[in-house]
């Protein structure tokens, strides 16, 4: 399946992929959204109409777990885990595929630093992920979408790898404010981070036992959503006691979290805009991945 952050897909392409896909994959895919909710967040520039992407999930069929066996997995019950606060040299944003990629490559490079020893401490495996830059989506095939050109940002389990197509960033409406970018894809290394742990992949086959469209599917899906934003928190959270980013940065992130999440046309599997800034949030401010155990949270957390 594909997975990303919360909110609503560009118009288009829509938030979920090509046709036959789940019998293609034997893996969870997060489709990381480009697009914007209706009631998000505000740019620094005072864009009023500024707002959060939504990406999605599409499930396929695997082995048998639990909610309980999955909020126990290491990564979630070390009460001290935590991202270490380090100062990270990103390259200098720009929209064209080289600036946009070397910008990317370098969020990368320090997100492994982030997360490897944390998953370590944890005897988690770690493999660092494949990442895709492109101007956009055509020409794009992927083991979780297929040859459509109908998607956004996402991460895919199926190889490992985080696609990022410019032009699904909404770049002309967030402009230089990078942040929003680093977010997006802190977000999608969280699915990753998730698929190293062996988080996806049990949250997924008790997906697709309880039905991926079911009322217990969604909610599946929306946990799995709300904790790669709660990872994305840790990890800028972390970037900025580390000099990284600055005080202006963080609120502006937060209020774009505060803008992504299920609008009211869209289907139950990403959270309510609320949800996804309050967990967003709790990233930033506990940096603990115990904090970010959706799987144990009240089901108006995960809403």
């Amino acid at each position: 399946m594909p997975y990303g952050p919360p909110g609503r897909a560009p118009q288009p392409p829509r938030k979920r992929g090509g046709g036959g896909m789940l019998a293609l994959l034997l893996v969870v895919i997060v489709l990381v959204a480009g697009g914007l909710v209706l009631n998000a967040v505000r740019s620094e520039r005072g864009d009023d109409s500024a707002t959060g992407p939504n990406p999605s999930m599409t499930f396929r069929s695997g082995g048998t777990s639990g909610s309980a066996e999955t909020a126990a997995n290491p990564l979630l019950t070390d009460p001290e885990a935590t991202l270490i606060p380090a100062r990270c040299a990103y390259s200098p944003w720009g929209t064209q595929v080289d600036a946009a990629r070397k910008f990317f490559e370098s969020a990368a490079t320090c997100l492994e630093a982030a997360w490897k020893p944390v998953l370590a401490e944890a005897n988690l495996p770690f493999q660092s992920p494949t990442l895709n830059v492109s101007a956009s989506t055509s020409g794009i095939t992927t083991p979780c979408t297929g040859t459509t050109t109908n998607f956004a940002a996402f991460y895919c389990p199926a190889n490992k790898t985080i696609y990022m197509p410019i032009s699904q960033l909404q770049t002309d409406l967030f402009k230089d404010n990078w942040v929003v970018y680093l977010s997006v894809f802190a977000h999608e290394y969280g699915h990753h981070v998730q698929a190293m742990s062996g988080i996806l992949r049990k949250a997924n086959s008790e997906r697709v036992d309880a039905g991926a469209r079911s009322t217990r599917g969604l909610e599946l899906s929306r946990r799995v959503e709300l904790q790669a934003q709660c990872f994305d928190g840790m990890y800028l959270g972390s970037s900025a006691s580390g000099g990284s980013l600055t005080n202006s940065q963080i609120t502006v992130a937060k209020r774009d979290a505060r803008g992504r999440g299920d609008a009211p046309s869209d289907s139950r599997d990403h959270g309510t805009p609320e949800n996804s800034g309050a967990w967003f949030e709790l990233g930033v401010d506990k940096n603990r991945t115990a904090q970010c155990n959706t799987f144990t949270a009240a089901a108006n957390s995960v809403n």
